[in-house]
C-alpha cells in the first residue's frame, strides 16, 4: 500500500515537472533523483504555412498556438493549459490582404512561416 502511495505520488509529481519542461532521471552512480531541463517539443498539425485573410491592422492583437494543440489553427484557444508553451501575441502595424503564419510550429521567424522549416520536415517524413 506504501509502495502504491509513492507511486502514484511520484507519478504526479514526474508529470508536473514534465509540464514545465523538467524531467527526473535516477542517477546510476549514486541512485539519487536528478531534476533535468528539457526543450518541449510541439505538435506541428500542418507542415506549411496557414493562411489568414484580411487581417486587423494595429487594434487586434493576434495569439499564435505555439505548441500545436489548439483546434483553431493557428491560432491559440488555449489548449496549451497545463504545459510548459505559451502563445506568441503579436500586432500588424501595417496593412497586408493575407498572413501566412507557420503551421509546424518550428519556424525560425515567429509567428511566420519562414518556407524552409516544413520543406525539410516534408522531406524527411517521406511527404511531397
Amino acid at each position: 500500500m506504501i509502495r502504491m502511495l509513492m507511486k502514484r505520488c511520484f507519478t504526479v509529481q514526474q508529470k508536473n515537472l514534465e509540464q514545465t519542461g523538467k524531467v527526473i532521471h535516477l542517477n546510476k552512480q549514486n541512485n539519487k533523483p536528478e531534476v533535468e531541463q528539457f526543450t518541449p517539443i510541439p505538435t506541428s498539425p500542418v507542415l506549411g504555412p496557414i493562411k489568414i485573410e484580411d487581417p486587423k491592422v494595429s487594434n487586434k492583437t493576434y495569439r499564435w498556438c505555439s505548441c500545436g494543440l489548439s483546434q483553431k489553427q493557428p491560432l491559440c484557444d488555449g489548449s496549451h493549459q497545463g504545459t510548459s508553451f505559451k502563445p506568441y501575441r503579436f500586432t500588424l502595424e501595417q496593412e497586408t490582404d493575407s498572413l501566412e503564419l507557420c503551421g509546424c510550429k518550428l519556424t525560425k521567424s515567429v509567428p511566420f512561416c519562414d518556407g524552409q522549416t516544413c520543406v525539410n520536415l516534408r522531406k524527411q517524413s517521406g511527404q511531397p
